[in-house]
């Protein structure tokens, strides 16, 4: 009898990097299409690709669907759609793409993500106080508590009733949602246009050397340590399976589980 050996992957083993030019043809969204954004609630992902219009420098062509994660470095998980092509238009080409194929854990699905309880310290914690920052550039959170001594309403926090939180939890609003010190917190989806009072392009924030990210760093403290009740362990990702050995001593080949 023959034995299956079984790997577990973590999707970071299935991060991919490119680095594509497209000729100053115009916009990167004409050859390679951005869709999502954390407006619908969505990491950024691939969607057309037209190979004849990106020449790939280095590693491979992306592929439709593939969750983009950076633009030569700047992390783009929960910005919007508008600002993620904002960054992308900051470089000038070639541009540095970090993708991942969609899989178990993380995939178009935002929520999803955030819902995931992970290890302090791990890739995928991280990720998920990138998320939250990027998400505060252009949403408030909001608390069913009081406003403390120096929080200004509709700047640190949206100050509303159990009432109205549970309203934006019906409405399917609200990424993620919880309780913390016996109050309600909430990361609303951000709009998809920036409001009056945030900066036109989201570049004059990510790389302003002035840009001081702890007012956000303080504000996802409550968020990522409240008891969410959709809150659920990770499902393994895809399993890889091995060359094994068959009882007369044959190798057997077996073939990756699909995705």
């Amino acid at each position: 009898m023959s034995k299956t050996l079984k790997k577990k992957k973590h999707w970071i083993g299935k991060v991919q990097e490119c680095s594509v030019s497209w000729g100053n043809v115009g916009d990167f969204n004409i050859v390679v299409e951005i869709q999502g954004g954390a407006e619908f609630g969505e990491f950024p992902y691939l969607g057309r690709v037209k190979e004849d219009g990106i020449t790939c420098l280095t590693g491979k062509v992306p592929s439709p669907g593939d969750v983009l994660l950076e633009v030569n470095g700047t992390p783009v998980s929960g910005l919007t759609n508008r600002d993620t092509l904002a960054v992308i238009r900051h470089f000038r080409e070639p541009i540095r793409l970090k993708m991942v194929k969609p899989g178990k854990i993380i995939n178009k699905d935002l929520r999803h993500y955030l819902s995931l309880q992970f290890q302090k310290g791990s890739i995928d914690h991280k990720l998920q106080q990138v998320i939250r920052d990027n998400l505060y550039l252009r949403t408030i959170p909001c608390t069913t508590r009081s406003p403390r001594e120096g929080e200004v309403p509709g700047v640190d926090y949206n100050f509303i009733t159990v009432d109205q939180f549970k309203a934006l939890e019906e409405s399917g609003i609200l990424l993620e949602s919880g309780t913390y010190d016996g109050n309600l917190y909430g990361t609303p989806k951000p709009p998809a246009e920036p409001s009056a009072f945030q900066p036109e392009a989201v570049d004059q924030v990510l790389f302003d050397e002035d840009f001081n990210s702890e007012s956000q760093r303080k504000r996802t403290t409550s968020v990522s340590k409240m008891e969410r009740k959709d809150s659920s362990v990770p499902e393994e990702e895809e399993e890889e399976d091995k060359e094994t050995v068959n009882g007369s001593g044959g190798i057997e080949h077996q073939n990756k589980c699909p995705d």
